[in-house]
């Protein structure tokens, strides 16, 4: 019989100690929570009040290296809230230069058609008078005029140029940048721009809500993206619900097969009591 003798410190008397230093795997540490890199829980790599977003998980071993920066996401988000690829936040007004003489003239000019971009819901006839369009040229104009201002011009290209109306304004555009130019200093060039875009935007969102409204009612069904859905007419055979339910009778609930008296008849293919035999899986 041979005696065991105690290993003084080292496990690795064969590869002269070096798996002690390189090839070695730690043990776990009970005593500290587990590292969600690999773990698909909605949990992993979030902190505690993003835990109600079950729609994001950013489980994976590439979000844990995103968020602690390591590997080739050492650097990561690349693209930062602070830079600005396009300028879109500089403050120079010279960015499309309308006219060299006055700066003001250069303010607000439209970098592209935010209107069509954007698709948004005006909820204004076309019928109605051209400064109630004010607001919708505020949201990206407001560090050029005040919503005030921009009103007053409004009521004033409606006075000078007799399109009183968005719908006047989208029909005779060139007439309104004709007038503009031959009245250059009185109306700034920029919000004439934003005028001719929101007017032709308002009048074909209004043209498509009336085409969708009449499809809907010849029975032709869309979403807001105009895709079809099908659903059935109003059915008016009678109440959803019966209006007063049928109350209980009040006496005891003797049943014929709570009590097994009588010609109660269970057909045999029915296996009622086979708890443990044939219901143990369900059908």
């Amino acid at each position: 019989m041979r005696r065991t003798v105690p290993a003084l410190g080292s496990r690795a008397k064969g590869y002269c100690n070096r798996v002690m230093v390189y090839a070695h795997r730690r043990r776990r540490a009970w005593y500290l929570p587990p590292k969600l890199a690999h773990a698909r829980s909605p949990l992993a790599n979030k902190s505690p009040e993003e835990y109600g977003n079950t729609w994001d998980p950013r489980s994976g071993v590439e979000w844990y290296h995103r968020l602690r920066h390591r590997g080739a996401y050492r650097h990561w988000p690349w693209a930062r809230w602070t830079d600005d690829p396009v300028r879109h936040h500089r403050e120079a007004a010279g960015r499309r230069t309308f006219s060299m003489l006055e700066a003001g003239g250069n303010e607000g000019v439209p970098l592209w058609n935010y209107y069509a971009e954007v698709g948004q819901e005006y909820g204004i006839p076309s019928h109605f008078p051209l400064h109630y369009v004010a607001t919708f040229i505020h949201q990206y104009t407001s560090k050029v005029w005040s919503e005030e201002e921009i009103e007053r011009q409004l009521k004033l290209i409606e006075e000078r140029t007799g399109l009183r109306t968005i719908q006047q304004v989208s029909d005779a555009l060139p007439q309104l940048l004709k007038w503009g130019d031959e009245e250059m200093g009185s109306v700034s060039h920029g919000l004439l721009q934003h005028v001719a875009m929101l007017a032709g935007d308002i009048v074909l969102h209004n043209r498509k809500k009336a085409f969708r409204k009449e499809a809907h009612e010849r029975g032709i069904l869309r979403t807001i993206a105009m895709e079809r859905y099908y659903a059935l007419p109003h059915l008016r055979s009678g109440p959803a619900m019966p209006t007063t339910l049928e109350q209980p009778s009040g006496e005891f609930p003797r049943g014929k097969f709570t009590t097994m008296v009588g010609g109660t008849h269970i057909h045999p293919l029915h296996k009622p009591d086979g708890f443990y035999k044939d219901n143990m899986y369900p059908a």
